[in-house]
């Protein structure tokens, strides 16, 4: 009785969430028509969190294109790992570089977006790409708070993009882990496809 108590409970919390984030979407939505980047990203963001990642890369994709340099960092992501749309490496690459150099993005998401261009950059072997990839993970930890990138650069010599950390930097564990091939729900499973979940997502 006990551990079906606690299940419920977590059922009710999971439920109590996501009505929470359709308020969110009630709030918001009205302003992000309106051209609000703030309310884009916030619609985006709930989006993801109810599951339907469709719409959660497109409003990503509006929220950056309006100037919120933090959406870019999402947005990139979605790009790189094929969330809620066709998987574009070069798209994304693009976005991440238009991040770091954007002034209207806060410190977090500008190492965070180094962080995924240096992992798409170990994607390519080469010795000039590897040499970018450090160098980008050295600029990332420079304040000595992403634990994340310092791992990476200590490995960088023989990382495989495959079996690399992507976890997000700022998300909740369920939603920051959902995608990495090592902490993931198919971590361990060398020909997994964890993105297949979102090619389906719901677009209305």
């Amino acid at each position: 009785m006990y551990i079906v108590s606690i299940q419920l409970l977590a059922r009710l919390g999971a439920m109590i969430a996501l009505d929470r984030e359709k308020l969110y979407l009630r709030r918001w939505r009205p302003k992000s028509v309106r051209g609000d980047c703030i309310a884009m990203s916030n619609v985006a963001a709930a989006y993801r969190i109810l599951g339907r990642f469709r719409l959660a890369a497109r409003w990503y994709k509006r929220a950056s294109e309006h100037g919120d340099g933090d959406a870019l960092v999402d947005w990139g992501y979605c790009l790189q790992h094929g969330v809620g749309i066709p998987k574009d490496e070069r798209a994304a690459e693009q976005v991440y570089r238009a991040a770091i150099d954007s002034k209207a993005i806060t410190d977090y998401s500008r190492e965070e977006a180094m962080y995924h261009l240096a992992v798409m950059l170990l994607g390519r072997r080469s010795a000039s790409s590897r040499s970018a990839a450090a160098n980008l993970l050295r600029a990332a930890n420079a304040d000595e708070d992403y634990a994340q990138a310092k791992a990476l650069l200590q490995t960088v010599g023989a990382a495989d993009a495959r079996n690399v950390c992507i976890c997000r930097r700022h998300l909740r564990p369920r939603l920051a882990k959902k995608h990495c091939p090592l902490h993931g729900p198919h971590k361990g499973q060398q020909n997994a496809r964890p993105n297949d979940d979102f090619a389906i997502a719901p677009s209305s």
